[in-house]
């Protein structure tokens, strides 16, 4: 460090007086910058690497403003803002991209280890030849950034400078090339030209089989376009229509313009047949085969496999028969109610992703029911991989940045479609609904209040506090006090306030000449609904779990084209899926249930096309009861299954299950 006053041989009329508070204020300088003083103006610089990457790449203007900085030639360190240069171009086998990219001046042998300490968020990585890679280059950080989303975990799955990924993250990478930091990505018209026929299918002239028998409308024949354009590029989607618009029919028309190929479709228990009624109505020409029902006519309906067009198979048939599918292949695989599979660890879920099929397509209206775990398990089965693995989809989307969401929705947007009846109201007769709150009777608030002071007083136990089973059945028991005391308390005569309106209700709509479905959770409240109407000489259907499903099509149809039962009493699991009853116009929910999508798929019964009535949706809450909490509740999961596939997704890490503060709230007066 050298301290210049002047040329003093030059000037000896004068005296040269230090200003010593400078000199030591340079000093300081040097010693915040870890130079350390080791003789006389002599500094060594002691500092860490990261200490010598700040000192290069920013505090250096710190030296500069107080002086002239000189280097020596055998001066090695220097930072290198690094020069990427890269391409996309398509596989030869047409069903993979390849990504290669070239880091200037830099060995590819160091790649890895440089795309690690981006990982690990460090500021800059060290070559073996002592230059200092600065990691916080703008276009570093936005290839890089890339780079991870694309593969999912860059510290393992990049060995070298050439990346190998599916097709199906064309249209995703398309839209992150957008971003100006990447102009140097050469190869994005092949991108482009797949996005734009995702994103315009409107306009692609995909003709409708002439041997549908049925009318398509508009948004009905841009599904079907949908599904077609997909399966040209071999990609898997979700057709995540809401209840009611017509996803069935939408499949049908799909595959039946597929001639000489060979479908798989896999639907619950109750809706095998409403599938098979469906595909002979609307496809005729198509041959059906039903694996379903006796074993032994099972094994022998195996050879007859050859000679249809679709196989329609359960869920829990499958898991039974999967010896038998293990060495089959199948043009299309069609999974009906795809929640069926939200479970990634489940057995169904295990046999249904193991299944060796072309083209995979989920149907369902509610994609996420309670958490995003369950949407990564369909998109597991639909294209293995596009989400990552399991740990790396949660790592980045469940524990990580909430930014990172936005990311989750660009990633799945192509390949979810879905449609709600607000989006075509013109073609649907309107919705009303309306909360019914009422006040219970004596008899059940004293029943009611002494069971929630009873859980009160157990719940100061820390270990019950702890037993989510236990306090669930309380929960359950709760419910069951607001609907019908009786069904819990032995010789209870005090009468239920709810059934009381709610058959003042079906007797006021019968009599304005309405038909009505009524949900419920539970069976044993219907039955005594049930009772009381046979009471009051009001004709009733009657569905629950326990309903064949050839007995559920039978009671359908009286329903639909009869005129002797007014009122259809339907178990809510049971009754959600599967039926068409748009007869009816009033829909009675008895019981709110958690999950809100639940008993929109039960009002969907009524509310979906055919119907040509304003259809009206009664909830009956019990006031000041767990059910009115039950309708707070349900409002936050709405956000979370709203958020992840049509919403802003700016509140997308709502907690699945209950907290500690909704459990309190629960279990208060």
């Amino acid at each position: 460090l050298k301290f210049i006053y002047g040329n003093e041989k030059e000037n000896k009329d004068y005296y040269i007086i230090r200003d010593v508070n400078k000199e030591n204020n340079i000093k300081e300088v040097l010693n915040n910058l870890k130079f350390e003083e080791e003789t006389d103006n002599k500094f060594v610089f002691v500092g860490s690497e990261l200490d010598l990457y700040i000192l290069l790449s920013d505090k250096i203007r710190e030296l500069k403003e107080i002086g002239e900085v000189y280097y020596s030639d055998k001066f090695k360190y220097n930072i290198l803002n690094p020069n990427i240069n890269a391409s996309v171009n398509e596989n030869k086998d047409r069903k993979y991209l390849e990504i290669n990219f070239n880091i200037e001046n830099v060995d590819e042998k160091e790649y890895k280890k440089i795309l690690k300490a981006f990982k690990e968020k460090k500021r800059f990585y060290k070559l073996k030849n002592d230059t200092i890679i600065d990691l916080k280059d703008d276009k570093a950080q936005e290839f890089f950034k890339l780079l991870d989303t694309l593969v999912g975990d860059l510290t393992k799955d990049i060995s070298s400078s050439k990346l190998k990924i599916n097709n199906n993250k064309a249209i995703y990478l398309n839209e992150l090339l957008k971003n100006d930091e990447l102009e140097f990505i050469s190869g994005k018209e092949y991108l482009k030209s797949i996005a734009d026929k995702i994103n315009t299918i409107n306009n692609i002239d995909i003709k409708v089989p002439k041997n549908l028998n049925a009318i398509l409308r508009d948004y009905q024949i841009d599904g079907y376009k949908w599904l077609n354009t997909l399966n040209h590029y071999e990609f898997g989607g979700i057709l995540a229509d809401e209840m009611g618009l017509g996803k069935t029919i939408q499949t049908i028309s799909f595959l039946l313009s597929k001639e000489n190929k060979k479908s798989l479709i896999i639907t619950p228990t109750s809706l095998v047949h409403n599938w098979k009624d469906e595909i002979e109505n609307f496809a005729p020409s198509m041959k059906v085969l039903i694996m379903h029902g006796d074993k032994n006519q099972r094994i022998k309906l195996f050879k007859e496999i050859s000679e249809v067009d679709v196989v329609l198979t359960t869920y829990s048939t499958l898991r039974n028969d999967f010896e038998y599918y293990e060495k089959m292949y199948f043009d299309y695989l069609v999974i009906d109610e795809a929640q069926n599979i939200k479970n990634p660890f489940a057995k169904n879920t295990e046999c249904v992703k193991n299944i060796n099929a072309g083209v995979k397509f989920a149907l369902t209206g509610t994609p996420i029911e309670n958490n995003l775990i369950e949407l990564w398990s369909i998109f597991d089965f639909l294209m293995p991989g596009y989400l990552f693995n399991r740990r790396s989809f949660e790592e980045k989307f469940i524990k990580g940045d909430n930014k990172n969401i936005d990311e989750l929705k660009k990633m799945i947007n192509p390949f979810i479609l879905r449609r709600l009846k607000k989006d075509v109201l013109e073609e649907l007769p309107e919705k009303i609904e309306k909360k019914f709150f009422v006040e219970m009777n004596k008899p059940q608030k004293k029943a009611y209040t002494a069971l929630v002071n009873d859980i009160n007083k157990k719940r100061e136990n820390e270990e019950f506090k702890q037993d989510k089973i236990t306090i669930f059945s309380y929960l359950t028991k709760l419910r069951q006090l607001c609907l019908d005391p009786s069904i819990l308390i032995e010789d209870y005569s005090g009468g239920s306030s709810k059934i009381d309106v709610c058959l003042e209700l079906i007797k006021e709509n019968i009599n304005e000449g309405h038909k009505i479905l009524l949900f419920s959770q539970f069976t044993s409240v219907l039955k005594n609904l049930g009772d009381r109407l046979d009471k009051e000489n009001i004709n009733y259907s009657y569905l629950d779990g326990s309903t064949s499903a050839n007995k559920r099509i039978n009671l359908v149809n009286e329903f639909n084209e009869g005129d002797k039962n007014k009122v259809f009493l339907i178990s809510l699991k049971a009754g959600g899926t599967g039926l068409n009853l748009t007869s009816a116009d009033i829909v009675i929910h008895f019981d709110p249930w958690w999950n809100p999508a639940i008993e929109d798929q039960a009002t969907d019964r009524a509310h979906r096309f055919g119907q040509k009535n304003v259809v009206e949706v009664i909830k009956i809450i019990a006031k000041g009861t767990i059910e009115e909490k039950i309708i707070k509740l349900q409002d936050d999961k709405k956000d979370l299954i709203e958020n992840i596939i049509s919403g802003d997704m700016n509140n997308s890490s709502l907690l699945s299950s209950l907290r500690e503060e909704d459990i309190n709230e629960l279990f208060s007066l």
